[in-house]
């Protein structure tokens, strides 16, 4: 098994929403199956999304960031584990599979056709999307 920093975090269920971490961890099980566990440490006002995750037992993707903001993100298939909550904030543990080693640029531009973009609108959103993960 291998131990990465978890820089960012951005969950694409319903609608895609960044979390912002206060720390983070991701281990590579280094198994047949592509199989990693995360670890998110994130601010109490995530509970009520996350919770519900756990509850329903949903699976969603979600995109990781391994090490450096600088990198590109890994796209994953992820289930809430569990949840602890610590004073503020709280730790959700997560089980994921690593989908397929896509491009950034694939994933945004994905998303943003998703969300009905077109024309110059979908060519300043994509800049504004691929400057922010890039850093």
């Amino acid at each position: 098994m291998k131990t990465f920093k978890l820089v960012a975090l951005t969950l694409l269920h319903e609608q895609k929403q960044d979390i912002p971490l206060v720390d983070g961890l991701i281990i590579n099980k280094e198994d047949e199956n592509k199989q990693w566990l995360i670890e998110a440490y994130v601010e109490q006002t995530y509970r009520e999304l996350f919770t519900s995750l756990k509850e329903s037992g949903a699976t969603f993707d979600a995109l990781v960031t391994i090490s450096r903001k600088t990198n590109d993100p890994a796209h994953v298939r992820a289930t809430v584990r569990s949840i602890t909550i610590m004073s503020e904030r709280m730790s959700v543990l997560m089980d994921a599979t690593l989908v397929k080693r896509s491009n950034l640029a694939e994933v945004v531009l994905e998303d943003l056709v998703q969300r009905g973009l077109h024309g110059e609108t979908l060519l300043q959103q994509f800049k504004e999307h691929m400057h922010t993960k890039r850093g």
